[in-house]
């Protein structure tokens, strides 16, 4: 069950990172607000004692909100569910991850024990979070638009998702987890053991339908973007989906570095070639001063070269493919040649993206 929830993780996360990451600061305040004002209801209700006074508050704090959602027009909210879900799916991702990697240091079985031999310290790369997101996220679950079966997958899992982030961090700031025979470790143990198997299976399926939701809302906008003559942002952003297509090429094939020579590379080949001409294209819309001024842009090397790095690294992926020989993962690094470098490389461009056409 542990295995390569690494490898799927990273492409889900690639898939969403870019894709509608801001929705602007005004959006923002108004979503805050809706958000105290549902919260301040429910506190003021809880709060009297008397229960038509305590009725009377939760219908005041529900009128609230439905006022500021009308000042949000159905389009932007869309956009602020949307996005906090992709903030949601990156958050559940990590957990996923520290999961993976607690494994490495901890026996997988119902009693807590340290695997021996690991030179791993307990806590290797484990990282949890906060639940504000998520508790924002829960609210959103029973606003418009509906997300339906997502929906009621962030609603099924928050409990579960929650002890587990909660856990992880409290792992990532223990020092005194060896006390008392392990006794921290063990109460953190059960914590895991309890919820990771119902938050793998139903994060699995919240991610595949957000990376679903992410491909149509990405295809949608870069035809928006070209429509518009916007041909910086819009090779900027077709760049990276096809990087994102070879990712779910090679992992469709079952194939990651452990078994990379057993990729097929007809299609790879076919979205390579792609990949070269539409950063050919790109390269032509920087290169163009009329362009830049159109999309408010004035560094005409906005990504300093990362496209051609992304190429490169495709490249070399390929011929280490053609070798026959797969590549030396023993460092800490991800080699030249493997599939971890050109996802590394791919969620390069996604963080430039974000920096230049979205934050």
């Amino acid at each position: 069950m542990r295995k390569g929830i690494l490898a799927k993780a990273a492409a889900l996360l690639l898939t969403l990172a870019f894709v509608l990451a801001g929705c602007g600061n005004k959006a923002k305040e108004e979503w805050q607000t809706l958000k105290q004002d549902r919260t301040d209801g429910k506190e003021n209700a809880a709060q009297q004692e008397d229960a038509d006074t305590a009725e009377d508050d939760m219908a005041s704090g529900k009128e609230n909100t439905a006022a500021v959602e009308e000042d949000i027009p159905p389009e932007q909210m869309d956009l602020i569910k949307y996005n906090y879900y992709v903030e949601l799916n990156n958050q559940l991702i990590e957990i996923l991850n520290s999961i993976d990697y607690y494994y490495q240091v901890v026996e997988d079985a119902e009693e807590f024990s340290l695997l021996p031999d690991t030179g791993l310290t307990y806590g290797y790369r484990v990282y949890g979070n906060n639940t504000d997101t998520l508790e924002d996220c829960l609210l959103l679950a029973d606003m418009e638009p509906s997300y339906g079966d997502v929906d009621a997958l962030v609603k099924e899992m928050a409990q579960p998702l929650g002890a587990l982030m909660q856990t992880f961090l409290d792992i990532s700031s223990s020092n005194d987890y060896a006390d008392n025979q392990y006794q921290k470790a063990k109460e953190y143990h059960a914590v895991i053991r309890e919820n990771t198997d119902v938050v793998v299976e139903l994060g699995y399926s919240f991610m595949d339908a957000i990376d679903e939701m992410g491909d149509a809302k990405t295809a949608e906008e870069e035809e928006k973007m070209k429509a518009e003559g916007n041909l910086i942002i819009y090779n900027a952003s077709r760049s990276i989906s096809i990087g994102k297509q070879i990712l779910d090429e090679v992992y469709e094939q079952g194939v990651n570095d452990s078994n990379l020579t057993d990729l097929d590379l007809t299609e790879i080949q076919i979205l390579h070639d792609e990949l070269v001409e539409v950063v050919a294209d790109f390269d032509a819309a920087t290169a163009d001063n009329d362009q830049l001024i159109k999309e408010s842009l004035s560094n005409s090397r906005p990504f300093d070269g990362l496209y051609d790095g992304l190429i490169d690294a495709l490249e070399w992926m390929m011929k280490q493919v053609e070798s026959g020989t797969l590549p030396d993962m023993s460092g800490s690094g991800a080699p030249l040649g493997s599939l971890a470098h050109f996802s590394e490389v791919l969620g390069q461009c996604v963080d430039r993206y974000n920096s230049v056409f979205v934050e």
